[in-house]
């Protein structure tokens, strides 16, 4: 059977690949962010996972306010990225790795089976909130990837239940699997953050707020339904018109099905948008069964 092995978010925000290669000015609160990556990656490494599940959102760059599907999995024969675009604005490194598709294709089907009704695609280009996390999770593309898109951007978006209920339902149907493959799923979001309005750069002057705390102390108790409770559409937009990235935590929830986490960081900073790190190792989501 197949199991879970490693869950972890991690932050996609395109300007610390800048500073992780010295591109960019690195504070020292982007330091202390890179370091907490690079031990999330050793236990990435640690875990000996076979393929990557990786949940993350489209930035408008496929998908528009017109067409925009609440869960999508792609199934084409490679994942690559970002657009040429985001590569020349931000200085990324692409990111090309092969889909799992027999994976990608059964959480397709067996989405249907557990009342979760994915669309897919196979042709399609994923942007930083993919090659970000990847590369700094598992810069060799050595294993194949099945990326899920998470609408966080385009009303009306599913209540935050629902994003718990998928992670549930995606780690069921992994350990249902009759195969023998070790998979980790890395998903991506936000805490308090505003793009282009007029919370974009708060942070400098409030690192957190108290939605920010609040949640801070929720994911300390493991107090999973609170988090829930506090991550409405309303409640996440009025901290910044891009905080409700945050559903990509509640994802990750639903994927540890009540383990608390084995690491987190809670980083604020005048320097960037606050961020937070989490991991799940092998032993934890197993219950202490490893």
């Amino acid at each position: 059977m197949a199991k879970l092995v490693h869950l972890s978010v991690v932050p996609h925000d395109p300007i610390l690949p800048g500073a992780a290669r010295g591109v960019r000015e690195a504070s020292p609160d982007a330091r202390r962010l890179l370091d907490g990556i690079a031990r999330m990656r050793s236990g990435l490494e640690a875990s000996r996972p076979d393929c990557i599940v990786m949940a993350g959102s489209d930035h408008l760059c496929q998908f528009f306010m017109d067409n925009m599907p609440p869960f999508l999995i792609g199934k084409a024969e490679r994942i690559s990225g970002p657009p040429a675009y985001e590569q020349a604005d931000f200085n990324l490194e692409p990111y090309d790795a092969p889909i799992e598709g027999r994976l990608a294709r059964r959480i397709l089907t067996q989405g249907f089976e557990h009342e979760i009704d994915f669309a897919y695609s196979d042709e399609f280009v994923v942007d930083h909130a993919f090659s970000v996390p990847l590369n700094f999770m598992r810069p060799q593309g050595d294993l194949p990837v099945v990326p899920i898109f998470l609408n966080f951007l385009a009303p009306p978006v599913p209540p935050a239940r629902r994003y718990r209920k998928v992670g549930g339902i995606v780690r069921k149907i992994i350990e249902e699997w009759d195969e023998p493959l070790r998979v980790a799923v890395i998903a991506t979001g936000h805490m308090t953050n505003g793009v282009g309005g007029p919370y974009m750069m708060r942070h400098a002057q409030q690192p957190e707020s108290d939605w920010d705390r609040t949640i801070d102390r929720l994911m300390f108790n493991n107090d999973v339904d609170g988090i829930v409770a506090h991550s409405s559409w309303e409640e996440m937009y009025a901290q910044g018109n891009n905080t409700p990235g945050f559903l990509g935590f509640v994802f990750a929830y639903g994927v540890a099905n009540g383990a608390p986490y084995s690491w987190k960081d809670y980083v604020p900073s005048t320097h960037q948008p606050l961020m937070t790190l989490l991991e799940w190792n092998e032993d934890q989501l197993n219950g202490g069964r490893a």
